[in-house]
């Protein structure tokens, strides 16, 4: 159920600080589970939300509550961090200030804990935390998943052929030097692809580390950021299902913090500092100039032309009729059960015809080596 919560005043504020990448704000959804490092990342934000929350319902006060989830903690960064917000609590401070000040928080989980704690509505808050990140958690998985065997197909085709090409393909092209007459062309086309790549091996490496480089120093710029999200979006097949996943990120967020009642403009804001995808985020900076002159969210997010048809004719409806709330809650709950749908069709589909690709390849590069036996030996048994 959402959070409702009469007695949260909309003049309420927060003195938060704009998220910037690379902070330890940095949008929610661009973070996962850290092995290694001193990030916190969703599964700890779940499991603390969730433990507090079922610590203070059993009676306990809060500051117990943080001892004992600090003691429980594997982690020195976690265990630091529970501390310090314990420090904070114990000070005369409350939890949503404490969590601002750590700077591990997102504005999100600040203004939401605030929320809770001045209705008196904290456990439901915390209730409502868990499940978004538990969600979250489950839609990166979904992202990751879609492409993680393709991808690592993909990547070992590209070391066999290497391999193939390296080693294999000129000891063939040794052996045909001594030979008088013509190769096939299909063998002096897969020689000629290894001689190339020789030549040219270190300009290949330098030119795609080059590549990989720039791409990672400049990620953060709006030029990189677009050309990405296109790519992304125009991959055939997986494509869709990145929108998908995307726009039902976006719709439990939207949900959960209407839920709450949180101001639409101050929805809009706090999304846009989430989402970490760059089509939606340009799509609610325009939103919230549209909503400030009195246009309604449907018609704002319609121009980006990023979002469905149906999406924008569900959150029509949704506004009519003052739920806008539950139909971002029905808009998500779709998308996910589509994108679950889409990954474990395409995934028993794609398998097998990666497999055959790879085989293929390899198959029509060592054909085209051994042709050249193939004839010598049929021109000598004529």
């Amino acid at each position: 159920m959402p959070v409702s919560i009469k007695e949260y005043k909309k003049d309420a504020k927060v003195a938060v600080v704009p998220v910037k990448s690379g902070t330890k704000q940095e949008s929610i959804f661009t973070k996962d589970i850290k092995l290694f490092g001193g990030s916190i990342g969703m599964k700890f934000r779940e499991q603390l939300y969730s433990e507090l929350g079922v610590l203070l319902y059993s009676g306990l006060d809060i500051q117990t509550a943080f001892k004992l989830i600090g003691e429980s903690q594997r982690k020195l960064v976690h265990k630091e961090l529970i501390d310090s917000l314990l420090a904070g609590i114990m000070d005369g401070h409350a939890l949503s200030e404490s969590m601002q000040k750590s700077g591990s928080f997102s504005d999100y989980e600040v203004f939401s804990i605030q929320i809770g704690e001045e209705s008196g509505k904290l456990l439901q808050v915390l209730e409502e935390l868990s499940l978004f990140y538990e969600k979250s958690i489950k839609y990166r998985q979904q992202l990751v998943g879609a492409l993680a065997y393709p991808g690592f197909v993909i990547g070992f085709a590209f070391l066999v052929v290497f391999f193939l090409l390296k080693f294999l393909v000129p000891m063939f092209a040794d052996i045909y030097a001594r030979f008088d007459g013509d190769l096939p062309a299909v063998t002096q086309f897969i020689i000629t692809c290894s001689e190339w790549m020789e030549k040219n091996i270190y300009y290949l490496i330098f030119g795609v580390g080059t590549m990989i480089t720039a791409i990672y120093t400049q990620r953060e710029k709006d030029t990189v950021r677009n050309i990405g999200a296109k790519t992304l979006l125009g991959m055939p097949i997986f494509g869709g299902i990145y929108r998908q996943i995307f726009l039902a990120r976006f719709a439990q967020a939207m949900y959960f913090l209407l839920g709450a009642n949180v101001p639409l403009l101050k929805t809009v804001g706090l999304v846009k500092q989430m989402v970490g995808f760059y089509p939606i985020e340009q799509a609610l900076m325009q939103a919230e100039q549209d909503i400030l002159a009195g246009e309604m969210l449907n018609k704002t997010l319609n121009k980006s032309g990023f979002f469905p048809s149906r999406l924008i004719a569900l959150l029509k409806v949704g506004e009519e009729a003052s739920n806008l709330d539950e139909m971002f809650k029905k808009v998500a709950n779709e998308y996910n059960k589509e994108v679950e749908r889409k990954t474990a069709t395409i995934g028993s589909l794609i398998e097998p015809v990666l497999i055959v690709c790879l085989g293929g390849l390899v198959g029509f590069i060592l054909v085209a080596m051994y042709l050249p036996l193939f004839q010598l030996s049929v021109g000598v048994g004529n």
